[in-house]
């Protein structure tokens, strides 16, 4: 069984939802969104939680993931055909190259 982080020989019965340490019944610091070994690790979840949730909303507004990748690869087709046309225009019969 696990020490608790700041107090030796006393078991830990749960870890910081932030950092990970071992935590004890006596540290633990419970708020609305869990529990953690104090306060600094409590609002650095606040700030990521709310990160996170400001992310997950600018994703949502963007552009789908499909339509990119689909929008990317006819990008590479166009631009495959205007490189097929402008070598046929200066390539001749049997390879050479042929200037106008």
């Amino acid at each position: 069984m696990e020490e608790c982080f700041f107090h030796t020989g006393r078991a830990a019965i749960i870890r910081c939802k932030q950092c990970g340490r071992p935590l004890c019944t006596d540290c633990r610091h419970i708020t609305p969104h869990g529990i953690f070994c104090g306060v600094d690790c409590g609002e650095r979840f606040e700030v990521f939680a709310m990160r996170a949730e400001e992310n997950e909303e600018k994703r949502k507004r963007g552009m789908p993931r499909w339509l990119f990748s689909f929008l990317k690869f006819l990008g590479i087709v166009i631009c495959l055909c205007v490189l097929y046309v402008i070598l046929h225009h200066f390539m001749g019969g049997g390879g050479r190259v042929r200037w106008r």
